[in-house]
């Protein structure tokens, strides 16, 4: 498996974070959900909380009450943010497919103003260990190829219509 620490800093350079000290945020944050059974909203939030505690702690660990845009993609209203969410969460993924799977249905819901992305890659990190298998390191010089993911709905076999918001 990848370095951590490497896995985070390409994972930041993606959204052009850079600072050590964001490094040391998401480290934190995956000591404390790395050995966790399962994800909740909580565990979600939490990391969260510990990845944007010290840079954005208006927004850090809460779910958006704002409408956001990604490029083209409206992400559902912020009113069914956690709705979405427990879609999502009532799903655990079978392989290492199903995983970018899931991480790509929780971009789509955006459920942060931001941070969505590091905490995102951070949670598929976690389904990977869960799943025993490597993670795909996507690094910042594969932007336009990571981002190109987005452009389909995942859909999750009749559990949510994530994205369709």
């Amino acid at each position: 498996m990848v370095e951590l620490r490497e896995y985070i800093r390409e994972s930041n350079a993606i959204e052009s974070v850079h600072e050590e000290s964001a490094v040391d945020d998401t480290v934190e944050a995956w000591e404390c959900v790395s050995d966790l059974d399962g994800l909740s909203h909580d565990v979600v939030r939490q990391v969260h909380q510990r990845i944007l505690g010290t840079r954005q702690p208006e927004i850090a660990g809460e779910y958006r009450d704002i409408q956001v845009y990604i490029d083209s993609h409206r992400p559902p209203p912020p009113v069914v943010v956690a709705s979405e969410m427990d879609k999502l969460l009532s799903w655990s993924p079978a392989d290492p497919l199903e995983a970018v799977e899931w991480h790509v249905a929780f971009e789509q819901i955006h459920p942060f103003a931001d941070g969505n992305g590091r905490t995102g890659r951070l949670l598929y990190l976690w389904h990977c260990r869960q799943l025993d298998a490597t993670p795909v390191l996507w690094r910042a010089e594969d932007r336009e190829g990571y981002y190109d993911l987005f452009e389909s709905t995942v859909d999750l076999d009749g559990r949510a219509d994530v994205g369709d918001g």
